[in-house]
């Protein structure tokens, strides 16, 4: 019976919103459990022409309609979307059943010049005359020879799930990339696409782990477990929270664990994934190289900790600077969603 709820409701939420350049995204047509509250299930509202944003229009037109159906109560408009780290939503109660449909806006920055850059590639493969992507191109040959004997027939931007968790490193690529490549043998090929300010690469969900409800940090959550790899000192993240909440109680002591090194190189493993193409736009030029287990082992092994930034009056960040002899990184543990405990962490390359 919940199926046909979910499947009638997204039929009528394209209805309701198709006049507005919005529709259910086709991926979940019957929406799906709530990413991060799962009392709800999401239905991601997207723009159909991602050019001509209509996100305020949509909003005020969910409004009205909403309202008009007297079976559903409890209607919410969040500026933050439980399920989301940045987008609005509605959410709702209709036939016992809990709602939340995010409402994602048009192309920032990023998506654009992704959309631009996979115009560009499918430009070149098809008439060989853009030189900015035959730089690209030749790099991309240059960093891993078994590409450069292969002929491109088909770009497109990759779509599907992004959870990492549970795929192996080596298959990582496929769920990273942002691009798809298809050479004249079948054989996929993954490009991770930055432009010049992307430094993040990876994300990491646990820290949401980190403290419950009261605010008391949680020594054996998945969140402490990651810091502890880094030699994070518990108490000093507790004590910032507090100072900042106003909170004044006693708290047990945390040990505190000396960074682990093999913990800390299993991390960014993960973190980076490989097999594929690492491509940012820089100043002037294109950085780019392939992620196999070499360059991998090269850019995970050997991390030290540099700094380690607690919490406090004037930050509710917890930010480690860690770095070898290849790359300097920023870990920044922080809330997505101006909550004040941490529910994110972001991995980045010191610019």
């Amino acid at each position: 019976m919940s199926m046909e709820i979910y499947e009638k409701m997204g039929l009528n939420l394209n209805a309701l919103i198709k006049s507005k350049n919005y529709q259910v995204a086709p991926t979940a047509p019957k929406g799906r459990p709530g990413s991060n509250d799962k009392r709800y299930r999401e239905y991601r509202l997207q723009l159909i022409n991602k050019n001509n944003d209509t996100s305020q229009k949509v909003i005020k037109h969910l409004s009205a309609e909403l309202k008009k159906d007297p079976n559903i109560t409890g209607i919410k408009f969040n500026q933050v979307s439980p399920n989301s780290s940045k987008f609005p939503s509605y959410s709702f109660r209709f036939g016992g059943l809990e709602f939340d449909l995010i409402i994602a806006r048009g192309a920032n920055a990023g998506e654009k010049f992704e959309t631009r850059t996979v115009t560009n590639l499918d430009k070149f493969f098809k008439t060989r005359q853009d030189s900015e992507m035959a730089a690209v191109i030749e790099q991309m040959n240059e960093s891993y020879e078994p590409f450069a004997g292969r002929e491109i027939v088909k770009v497109k931007q990759r779509t599907g799930a992004t959870k990492k968790e549970g795929v192996p490193i080596a298959k990582l690529g496929a769920i990273i990339g942002d691009i798809v490549l298809t050479d004249n043998e079948g054989s996929e090929w993954f490009i991770s696409l930055k432009d010049v300010n992307g430094n993040t690469f990876s994300s990491y969900s646990g820290a949401a782990s980190l403290f419950d409800k009261t605010g008391t940090l949680q020594p054996k959550s998945a969140g402490a477990e990651f810091l502890n790899s880094f030699g994070a000192d518990l108490n000093q993240i507790q004590a910032g929270f507090d100072e900042r909440a106003g909170i004044n109680i006693p708290r047990p002591r945390h040990k505190i664990e000396r960074p682990n090194n093999a913990k800390i190189e299993k991390i960014f493993n993960r973190a980076w994934g490989m097999n594929y193409f690492y491509v940012r736009r820089m100043p002037g030029d294109w950085k780019v190289f392939w992620l196999g287990k070499s360059k991998l082992d090269k850019l995970c092994r050997g991390i030290r900790i540099d700094t380690i930034r607690y919490p406090s009056k004037k930050s509710k960040q917890i930010t480690i600077l860690c770095s070898n002899s290849v790359e300097n990184y920023v870990i920044e543990v922080r809330n997505s969603r101006a909550g004040e405990y941490p529910n994110d962490t972001k991995f980045k390359v010191k610019k």
